[in-house]
């Protein structure tokens, strides 16, 4: 009987630590699948325009510079560049607006606020009150506005795509590719072909995810194409638009 006993109990220790063994992998399996499974999907380069889109938001202001490229010589009027800064709330803009008006290139002083626009054309001591509609050109002001602005450009990008990592001065960005449709772009600046989609380029700063640069190719001036290339920086600094 002792002997029995004791093959048993050898017996039942075999079973119990074969048992063991046996639930410690499989916890360890559904441990690595849990682990797998419950990992977040990396961003999607939509994912990134919506971060974009956000930061730029909710920085309130910003400093700008655009210039154009590949611009139509025989063209009369349109705007070469601008440099200057902006607001969200209220939409604003104050800087130096580069044009073509009447065949002639201009640096034009220019204020923005509220819907109303002054500009110091050349030989013209002090700004003058106009109505954007007047010189055929778009509202700066709106530019910076939070759902018709730039940053409006962002959720209307079709088919974004990551492109290259490249140096924007001493940052590296992150560029997303897409298409606009024409209607949001000249809804925005006022030129182009409203039936045909244009090329748009960011360069999203990595980390902080701001909206650096964004270029725009299309039909501005059809039937050739041209290049609007912006700067967007100093988020957030401290931005006052007076009426001059």
């Amino acid at each position: 009987m002792t002997r029995l006993s004791a093959r048993h109990t050898r017996h039942l220790a075999v079973l119990a630590l074969a048992s063991a063994l046996a639930l410690t992998a499989c916890s360890d399996d559904e441990g690595d699948d849990a682990t797998t499974s419950s990992a977040p999907p990396p961003p999607t380069p939509k994912d990134r325009l919506e971060q974009a889109h956000d930061v730029l938001v909710e920085a309130g202001s910003v400093h700008l510079e655009m210039s154009g490229s590949q611009l139509p010589e025989d063209e009369n009027s349109y705007i070469i560049g601008a440099v200057g800064d902006g607001t969200m709330e209220p939409p604003a803009f104050a800087g130096t607006i580069t044009a073509k008006v009447a065949g002639i290139q201009a640096d034009v002083p220019t204020v923005a606020l509220d819907g109303e626009l002054w500009v110091k054309l050349p030989y013209v001591p002090t700004h003058v009150k106009t109505d954007p509609a007047d010189l055929n050109v778009p509202d700066p002001a709106t530019l910076f506005d939070t759902e018709d602005g730039l940053v409006g450009l962002l959720p209307q990008t079709e088919d974004p795509q990551f492109g290259e990592r490249a140096r924007a001065g001493s940052e590296i960005v992150q560029e997303v590719t897409g298409t606009l449709p024409g209607e949001a772009v000249t809804a925005l600046l006022y030129v182009g072909d409203a039936q045909s989609p244009f090329e748009v380029v960011y360069g999203l700063v990595e980390e902080s995810w701001e909206v650096r640069t964004v270029t725009i190719t299309g039909p501005f001036y059809p039937p050739a194409s041209s290049t609007y290339a912006l700067t967007l920086d100093r988020y957030g600094v401290p931005v006052t638009v007076t009426r001059p």
